[in-house]
């Protein structure tokens, strides 16, 4: 559908649009093509958006993830304080008599940690073994 409107151009172009056949589809074709190069320029700008919220929202599950595993650590720790409430003196006393009973079989087991070293491991949120 087209409509007809009222705009001002200078004497210059009007005489030379006069010349041309039809115009009026000269116009329009130049409106488009003028509009249709916002349009490209708008998806240019937000793929460059795009591109940065996924980085931000990259970086934000990795933070995320550092933070749940930090989490998780506290969450061993609190457990494992609660299932034995457990100080480091009892939680070396402890680790001395697992190790009694391991090396009373028929092998002899050598640790690389001392019951101190594994102790604090355990209270810092390490797994045990």
């Amino acid at each position: 559908m087209k409509t007809n409107i009222t705009i001002s151009l200078d004497d210059e172009i009007v005489r030379k649009l006069k010349a041309e056949d039809n115009y009026s589809d000269l116009i329009n074709e130049q409106m488009k093509g003028f509009y249709a190069v916002k349009t490209c320029e708008n998806v240019l700008i937000l793929n460059q958006n795009l591109t940065k919220i996924k980085q931000i929202l990259k970086e934000n599950r990795k933070k995320r993830r550092i933070i749940e595993g930090k989490l998780s650590k506290i969450d061993k720790k609190r457990k494992l304080f609660k299932k034995k409430m457990l100080s480091k003196p009892k939680m070396i006393k402890e680790i001395i008599k697992k190790r009694a009973l391991e090396n009373n079989s028929h092998r002899r087991v050598q640790y690389f940690t001392t019951p101190e070293e594994e102790a604090d491991r355990l209270l810092k949120g390490g797994v045990e073994l």
